[in-house]
């Protein structure tokens, strides 16, 4: 890590840089939304970002997308039957649960979702000037942000990470658990 990298502890934080930071924030998700080329897909940002949630967790329920887009599960639903009516998702039953739904994206949604990310990868770039370190570093403290308003203060915010850390470690020890036959 850099001198530039690290965070300047000694003056404290002005909330009026804050209160920039999060409007900035919102004129820049207004911004995306309202991009020619999400309009011409017929594609919301939200559903964008549904479909790319899907690419990388294909078949996963409703209320993990929810989570996911931290929407509730109404609004999931939404949006789920909009992309399925535009045929980019399917849904179907679990297997081993009738009443939970499971949510996979299509080819055609897998088409659509690399053509609006090609696109929209040329164009962060552009405005970049090709520094993905920016964006990336931006991300990261954008991040640390979202879990500390979630949790309240830092110290509890490190607590969740650590927790979710080892949650997620627990999870893929038991996706790569051999499974034994009946």
């Amino acid at each position: 890590m850099t001198m530039a990298d690290e965070p300047d502890r000694s003056s404290p934080i002005d909330i009026l840089d804050v209160a920039t930071l999060v409007m900035t924030a919102s004129r820049l998700i207004g911004g995306l939304a309202n991009l020619p080329l999400f309009k011409s897909a017929h594609v919301s940002l939200t559903e964008w970002l549904a479909l790319s949630i899907l690419a990388a967790r294909e078949g996963i329920s409703n209320k993990m997308l929810a989570r996911s887009l931290s929407v509730t599960g109404q609004r999931a639903n939404q949006l789920c039957t909009s992309l399925s009516e535009a045929k980019l998702i399917s849904i179907t039953n679990a297997e081993d649960d009738s009443r939970r739904n499971v949510i996979n994206i299509t080819d055609t949604g897998k088409k659509q979702l690399e053509s609006l990310n090609l696109q929209l990868q040329e164009l962060v770039s552009g405005a970049l000037g090709g520094r993905s370190q920016s964006l990336k570093r931006a991300g990261k403290h954008m991040r640390l942000m979202m879990r500390i308003v979630h949790a309240g203060t830092p110290e509890m915010a490190a607590k969740l990470s650590k927790r979710r850390e080892r949650k997620m470690a627990v999870e893929v020890v038991k996706n790569d658990a051999p499974t034994s036959i009946k």
